[in-house]
C-alpha cells in the first residue's frame, strides 16, 4: 500500500494584493487631504495680505484728503495739488492739459511710476503716505496717493447762495457764486515696482474743496 503523499497549493498571495491596493487608495486621499490643507492656508494667506493691503490703501486715502483740503486752504481754489486734468483760469485756462494722465486711472498704478520728490504738490507723481503698519507688520510698504484735478465749478452747497436775497437771481447787485474745486483722488496700498509679489489694492475718491 503506497503512502497518501499530498502536494500543497500554490500560494496566490490574493491578501497581499489586496492590502496594496487599499494602501494606494488611503495614500492618495492623504495626499488629496494635504493637497486641500495647502490650499486652505495659501487662500488664508492672500487674505491676510489683501486685508493688510486694504488698510495701507485705506490709510493713505484720507491722508490724501488732508493734503487737498490742507492745499487749498493754503493756495485757495484751483490747481494748486495733484496733476493738471482741468479748467482754471488763473493758469492759462484749458492749456498745458495731458490726457493721457487724467483717464479713469492713472496709467502705471500697477507697475510703479515716479514719486513725488522734493516737496513739490502739482505733478504726474505719486506721493507716498505714511506707512501706518510698518515693516513689523508685515507691510508690503508705503502706501501712495495720485491726484487728479478736475477743474473749477460754481457751488450753491451750504451757503445758498442760489436763493439768497442778494443773490442775481432776485435782481441784488451783491454776492456772487462761490467757486469750488474738484480734485480725483486714487490711493494705492504700495507701490508694485518695489514689491510686486504682494497683494494690490487701488482705492478711488472724488473730492471737492472750497
Amino acid at each position: 500500500m503506497s503512502p497518501d503523499i499530498r502536494v500543497p497549493s500554490r500560494q496566490r498571495g490574493a491578501s497581499l494584493v489586496v492590502v496594496l491596493i487599499l494602501l494606494l487608495v488611503m495614500t492618495l486621499l492623504g495626499l488629496a487631504v494635504l493637497r486641500g490643507t495647502l490650499l486652505e492656508e495659501r487662500m488664508s494667506a492672500n487674505m491676510f495680505d489683501r486685508s493688510l493691503a486694504f488698510q495701507q490703501a485705506e490709510s493713505a486715502l484720507r491722508e490724501a484728503e488732508g493734503a487737498v483740503r490742507d492745499a487749498v486752504l493754503a493756495g485757495g481754489n484751483g490747481w494748486v495739488i495733484g496733476v493738471k486734468c482741468g479748467n482754471d483760469p488763473d493758469t492759462g485756462g484749458l492749456a498745458g492739459i495731458d490726457d493721457s494722465k487724467c483717464g479713469a486711472t492713472p496709467p502705471n498704478v500697477f507697475t510703479g511710476g515716479t514719486a513725488c520728490a522734493g516737496g513739490a504738490l502739482t505733478g504726474d507723481c505719486w506721493f507716498t503716505a505714511t506707512d501706518q503698519l510698518g515693516a513689523d507688520n508685515k507691510s508690503a510698504g508705503a502706501p501712495q496717493y495720485y491726484i487728479q484735478y478736475l477743474g473749477l465749478r460754481d457751488s450753491f452747497d451750504e451757503l445758498g447762495l442760489g436763493s439768497s436775497a442778494g443773490s442775481t437771481q432776485y435782481g441784488g447787485g451783491g454776492g456772487g457764486v462761490a467757486q469750488e474745486a474738484m480734485y480725483r483722488i486714487f490711493a494705492r496700498s504700495h507701490n508694485p515696482a518695489a514689491n510686486g509679489d504682494r497683494a494690490v489694492v487701488l482705492l478711488q475718491a472724488n473730492v471737492v474743496a472750497k
